[in-house]
């Protein structure tokens, strides 16, 4: 160990680079990596569109209501559309030759309502799943039309039928406007987070030991430092898993992009960029986690058992999480995502639900960053304390305190 502890000193960014490509390589060129990944967008984009069409379901529809006028009717169809718009129900309005056409289109469902009469004295008729909005939306042209043909000018017609104007207001403790796809959508990145960094973490234990059962450590720490090689490491896995994430981030734009379905900000460009923000900072502090637990131990049976502690610690703040969902703006969910162990959990869970307050995110984010910058000090302690020990099990205490090399 005497040559290896001769070699502490700066890091080599150059050394760092190379380790890192050399570990971002491997993974891509695995067959894993790819199907995974190409798994991983499927499956979002499809909750994309799913979510899109579910949430839209009776506006959905109507939104492809076909209404049909005949004969002096037809003069209903400007107001009509008008009305319809500014009601949020969108309408495609055609023509036909008579009322007995129209009503046999509705019948055959190619129309969903058909007018025909005169702008005063229309006849109309619809199929039963007829949104209420359309049917609204011809009265008001109606009564429009009634009002100009008995003798009100243009100006005292619009001041008839001018809309009321109501204020919205959003009453204290009620779900917001898109709450329950807010939820689904934190939910959603919670999950991939929880995943990816426990997946990426678990790759960084099995590597380290690895290279300890397979003594190659000790041919890479001739031409490395301890510190670069862990680093390069941590580095290139992490880069693989940003990769992938950032690939499924990009499937998910996309699916909302030709959808047009998703009115939360929760897969805006800002948002999904502060999600792969939160992966890098939670791979790097939970990373090095695992990489100095996995130096204590020089065979793959024991990295289970080694790494429990580590994969506890995370999985508490993923449970945790869904008791903290349904009221991510409340005071468990506020604290959790200010707490380094918890914040790559919790923090984007809150953002993707809009709970999320700029301050908050800015002080959970420093938090971490202590937090990750005391945790690879302790790795890159231990890791270069245990790194050439094999055979038993070290104590994290003792290669802490770098007794392992003296032995």
């Amino acid at each position: 160990m005497s040559a290896v502890r001769s070699r502490i000193g700066p890091v080599s960014a150059r050394s760092v680079l190379l380790v890192a490509r050399r570990e971002l390589l491997a993974r891509l060129r695995s067959r894993v990596f790819v199907l995974s990944t190409v798994a991983l967008a499927i499956l979002v984009a499809g909750g994309v569109v799913a979510a899109s069409y579910l949430s839209a379901g009776t506006a959905g529809r109507a939104g492809a209501v076909r209404v049909g006028f005949s004969g002096g009717s037809r003069d209903l169809a400007p107001a009509f559309s008008s009305v319809a718009a500014a009601l949020g129900q969108t309408v495609a309005v055609t023509d036909v030759a008579d009322a007995a056409t129209g009503t046999a289109m509705v019948q055959a469902g190619t129309l969903d309502m058909a007018v025909g009469g005169s702008a005063t004295e229309p006849a109309a008729v619809a199929g039963e799943s007829l949104p209420s909005m359309a049917e609204i939306a011809l009265d008001a042209a109606v009564q429009e039309a009634r009002l100009s043909a008995s003798g009100l000018s243009p100006a005292a017609v619009a001041s008839v039928m001018a809309a009321v104007p109501v204020q919205r207001v959003h009453p204290a403790g009620s779900p917001g406007p898109g709450s329950d796809q807010s939820d689904y959508a934190g939910l959603v990145v919670a999950i991939l987070l929880f995943i990816s960094i426990s997946v990426y973490g678990n790759l960084v234990a099995q590597g380290v030991v690895e290279e300890k059962a397979t003594r190659i450590i000790e041919i890479l720490l001739a031409t490395v430092r301890p510190a670069e090689l862990l680093a390069g490491k941590i580095s290139g896995i992490g880069l693989a898993g940003l990769l992938q994430l950032g690939i499924v981030a990009a499937a998910a734009l996309a699916a909302a992009d030709v959808t047009h379905g998703l009115s939360i900000p929760a897969l805006g460009v800002p948002e999904v960029v502060s999600y792969l923000a939160w992966f890098l900072l939670g791979f790097a502090l939970y990373a090095s986690a695992y990489a100095a637990v996995a130096a204590l131990v020089s065979r793959h049976e024991e990295v289970q058992s080694a790494t429990a502690p580590v994969t506890i610690v995370l999985s508490i703040s993923y449970v945790a999480m869904f008791f903290a969902l349904p009221e991510p703006a409340g005071p468990l969910s506020t604290a959790l995502s200010l707490v380094p162990p918890s914040a790559p959990i919790f923090m984007p869970m809150r953002i993707a639900a809009g709970a999320a307050v700029t301050w908050q995110v800015g002080l959970s984010m420093a938090l971490t960053a202590v937090a990750i910058a005391g945790v690879v000090w302790l790795a890159g302690r231990v890791y270069a304390n245990s790194a050439m020990r094999a055979g038993r099990r070290l104590g994290f205490m003792e290669a802490l305190r770098g007794q392992a090399s003296r032995a």
